[in-house]
């Protein structure tokens, strides 16, 4: 985890922090019963708005689709991998090329890495799973100089799972942080912008490893979601910029619509590093309209552990560009507004605008543009492109 702290950021008053920590709170809990009560007045038919891919924990096939290709017992679709048969054994994974430039600097263009999943589901109750990352494959900067390349591999995801029901399922390994809803599926294909918020970059363990318990509820057109974990061992495969937690114990818990219209949630997460303690919260909404899409969080952090007493929020928005002309068809308009405020560094806002374009399943597009109030590092002003392409 990093901390956003340059020595030549000035420090905010505690009067004024206070304020708009207070004028945040407000703000946030606006836009979430707004968000609840636009869910109410929604029509009865699905929403239009598409995700940028499918965010499942897993590539997965469908019966219904023919595969692209087979031989013998294997066969391949495209975004949902190898399937390898009745084994029980599926193959896939995603990659994705950057160009960045922010603003009065090079260009750089990069192969960001590949990631590799692998499922083996044995039996419907019990299935492994795992994600492996192969980082800084490539670098080049336009300026000149050769192509830069240290590649080095990480598990993102190691776990086995066992469901008794949709109530009721145990995961132990190393898992996504199941606080709010960006961080439950933060690889570039599976989100509408090519920068992610700050406050969940800087302000968040994006893994834990551990034991999770959680489940989903129906009832009538509702649904309840639960995500009960800890860290209960040491972090595993720890990346050599990060220094997670030692333990920690969390719980999220979220209602929605059953159709997936609206969701509220709310998150807790108490972290331990060098006999310190830092408690985590947070509140998320969703609402996904015939056309619009609005999400929001809001997340907060403080206790002993230094450098991470912070907390910040975003809105961000996702609207169909395809009744302006056919030939836009699947190309999005995406925005996000931000404010974070770390401790001993000064608040900074964040607008990020651009397109998201899916023109197939497994192919997707964006370009973006951050605007920052007060540069710091990894938020200054700048252009990014990504193109993501799932195997």
């Amino acid at each position: 985890m990093s901390a956003l702290t340059p020595a030549t950021l000035s420090h905010a008053s505690t009067h004024g922090r206070a304020l708009s920590a207070l004028r945040c709170g407000f703000a946030c809990a606006a836009i979430a019963l707004l968000l609840g009560s636009a869910s109410a007045l929604a029509q009865e038919n699905a929403p239009e708005v598409a995700a940028p891919a499918s965010a499942v924990a897993a590539p997965e096939s469908n019966a219904d689709d023919r595969p692209a290709f087979s031989i013998g017992p294997l066969e391949y679709r495209p975004a949902r991998g190898f399937r390898f048969g009745d084994s029980g054994l599926t193959l896939g994974g995603f990659t994705t090329f950057e160009l960045e430039r922010p603003d009065g600097e090079p260009a750089e263009i990069a192969l960001d890495g590949i990631n590799f999943l692998a499922l083996y589901e044995p039996v419907d109750s019990f299935r492994v799973f795992g994600e492996l990352e192969v980082g800084d494959l490539a670098s080049w900067e336009t300026s000149g100089g050769p192509v830069e390349s240290s590649p080095d591999a990480n598990f993102e995801r190691l776990y086995a799972e066992y469901s008794h029901s949709d109530a009721f399922n145990v995961r132990v390994g190393k898992f996504l942080t199941p606080v709010g809803q960006w961080n439950l599926a933060p690889a570039e294909p599976f989100v509408w912008t090519p920068t992610q918020p700050a406050i969940l970059e800087f302000g968040l363990d994006e893994h834990q490893t551990g034991v999770e318990v959680f489940g989903s509820l129906y009832r009538e057109k509702r649904v309840v979601r639960y995500w009960v974990y800890g860290q209960v061992v040491d972090a595993f495969d720890v990346e050599s910029d990060e220094l997670p937690a030692e333990r920690s114990a969390g719980a999220r818990l979220e209602v929605g619509d059953a159709r997936g219209v609206w969701t509220l949630g709310g998150s807790l997460l108490a972290s331990k590093l060098g006999g310190a303690w830092t408690t985590t919260g947070g509140v998320d909404a969703k609402w996904r309209g015939e056309r619009l899409e609005l999400s929001s969080e809001l997340l907060f952090s403080g206790g002993d552990i230094p450098g991470r007493d912070l907390w910040g929020a975003f809105v961000e928005a996702a609207y169909p560009l395809d009744r302006l002309s056919p030939k836009l068809a699947k190309l999005y308009l995406v925005g996000r507004v931000e404010h974070f405020d770390p401790d001993g560094a000064e608040a900074v806002q964040l607008l990020d605008f651009g397109l998201t374009w899916l023109p197939k399943e497994w192919l997707n597009l964006k370009a973006g543009y951050r605007a920052a109030i007060h540069d710091q590092a990894d938020a200054s002003d700048g252009v990014k492109i990504t193109i993501s392409v799932i195997f």
